[in-house]
């Protein structure tokens, strides 16, 4: 499965505007299905962005599913970087251009970038 950070991003804000702590066995996101999602909910746990109740093999340590329930420090911190739409598309159209793929480090990178821009043009 391909990593899609339009999901992760829909995940993410989905899990910021829930009003409780409670899990949700099943996360649906419209327009993708519950084995997408449930596979990007296991990449944002193991990436400390969401908090979850994990399901692990009795067999061995493979991690099988998680239950996610909240946002981690860590998850609130990146949304907060990609949570504008604007500087989202930006932040895709300006890997798009500098032949980069999406990564974590990247999107990360050029959010920094864009806020700098924007921390530049204020007058103080």
């Amino acid at each position: 499965m391909k990593r899609d950070f339009d999901l992760v991003r829909k995940i993410l804000l989905q899990f910021e505007e829930k009003e409780s702590s409670t899990i949700v066995e099943k996360p649906e996101v419209e327009g993708y299905s519950y084995e997408i999602v449930s596979y990007h909910c296991r990449l944002l746990y193991d990436a400390g962005l969401l908090r979850c109740e994990p399901v692990v093999s009795t067999t061995s340590d493979r991690l099988i599913k998680v239950s996610p329930f909240e946002l981690t420090w860590d998850g609130h911190e990146f949304l907060d970087k990609i949570r504008s739409e604007t500087t989202w598309n930006k932040i895709k159209i300006q890997a798009k251009e500098k032949g980069l793929a999406l990564s974590f480090s990247i999107v990360t990178e050029l959010a920094k970038r864009l806020a700098a821009q924007l921390l530049n043009g204020i007058a103080y």
